[in-house]
């Protein structure tokens, strides 16, 4: 398991960057709810950050 850490990018409205292993990746909040669930939107809206915690499967489907 890894931890992704999610932030908006700023000027944006639905743009989330994610950090993860060195790498980063922008990507819309649709996309990364379709991929990882709604609740890694809730930490995100409410708060401004999130850290989610995937596996390699997970880490593959960003690309």
């Amino acid at each position: 398991m890894q931890e992704l850490s999610c932030t908006w990018v700023p000027g944006t409205f639905d743009v989330v960057r994610l950090k993860f292993a060195g790498r980063t990746v922008e990507m819309t909040a649709t996309r990364l709810a379709r991929l990882f669930g709604k609740q890694a939107l809730h930490d995100l809206y409410l708060k401004g950050s999130a850290r989610l915690k995937v596996d390699a499967r997970e880490i593959a489907l960003l690309g």
